[in-house]
């Protein structure tokens, strides 16, 4: 039997506890289903907190601890739930950092979903290692940790003893997962069936929309990433760009790169791209009509292009993501 340690958390997210402490029961069940009635269950999950009283969940929803910190208990998995909101005063909070490092020098399997890699990170066992979060604090946490390699387009990163998830729903995956590493394959197969999980979702990049910072304070910058969202599809080039900002080429490019954090063609791509995804999420037309209206003579080039930023097919993604019925 394995011992697993769902960690509460001020403004932790109410179902991305709940949700894996239901899948783990469920799973015990149906491994002594498959082992026969004497066998033990697979999990006892504790829900452990800094202290012996309610937290509350970002929604508002009070969670119940059954241990805390001060108990000697080393778990043999400890879950990190997803964390919605100001992550500092958290990430600041030694009592949870160091209970949090001393299970996993302890020998304790530590997992994190969405931002909870976070607190994994601050641990300091996370260095040198791969790693995940969501798509959207990607960044955010490649700057503040650059000695962890992340790995901004997967949805869950095992290196045996420290597992990391990016999304928010992915606390599903991990607990799916973990019920095959700790249990089977088959049993993780039973559970995907019952639970409605989609066992194959491996990568982020489909989930993930493009941002782009307009408050970086450059006017002329802004004026053409202006100009391009409303002229996306016409021909560009680096020299028609710098002209209408009234700039060198070299200049152009450095200030746009700097603003952006992209080039001016990868900014025009993504672009494209993000609008033939709008396209295929909401209308029935054409793929070789969308990549035309896209941006895109060549329908084998914009077919690359979408696949590259996405990791699916133009049809494949619409077949995903089509709010059409």
């Amino acid at each position: 039997m394995y011992t697993i340690a769902l960690l509460a958390v001020q403004d932790c997210m109410s179902s991305s506890i709940s949700g894996p402490l239901d899948l783990f029961s469920v799973a015990s069940l149906e491994w002594r289903r498959m082992s026969g009635p004497t066998a033990a269950p697979l999990f006892q999950t504790t829900v452990v907190g800094p202290e012996d009283k309610a937290i509350t969940a970002f929604n508002g929803l009070p969670i119940q601890t059954a241990a805390t910190f001060t108990d000697e208990t080393v778990y043999d998995i400890v879950f990190v739930p997803v964390i919605f909101g100001d992550l500092e005063p958290l990430l600041a909070d030694s009592k949870t950092i160091n209970w949090l490092s001393g299970q996993g020098k302890n020998g304790a399997c530590l997992c994190s979903v969405c931002a909870g890699a976070f607190l994994l990170a601050e641990t300091g066992l996370l260095k040198g290692k791969k790693a995940t979060t969501h798509w959207r604090l990607a960044s955010s946490f490649a700057e503040r940790y650059p000695d962890i390699s992340l790995r901004r387009e997967k949805l869950l990163v095992d290196e045996g003893d420290c597992i990391t998830a990016g999304g928010i729903s992915a606390y599903l995956d991990l607990s799916l997962y973990l019920t095959a590493r700790f249990g089977s394959p088959e049993l993780a197969a039973t559970l995907a069936k019952f639970f409605l999980i989609d066992p194959s979702r491996h990568l982020q990049l489909p989930y993930q929309a493009c941002s782009f910072n307009t408050h970086h304070g450059d006017a002329e910058i802004l004026a053409m990433q202006e100009w391009l969202a409303e002229n996306y599809t016409r021909p560009v080039t680096i020299n028609h760009l710098a002209d209408r900002a009234g700039l060198g080429e070299r200049t152009f490019m450095r200030r746009f790169k700097k603003a952006t954090g992209e080039t001016p063609l990868a900014y025009l791509q993504q672009l494209r791209v993000e609008m033939a995804r709008k396209f295929l999420e909401t209308t029935a037309v054409p793929v070789e009509e969308i990549a035309l209206q896209s941006g895109y003579q060549d329908l084998s080039s914009f077919r690359k292009l979408f696949y590259r930023h996405t990791g699916l097919s133009p049809s494949a993604y619409r077949k995903k993501f089509s709010l059409l019925l």
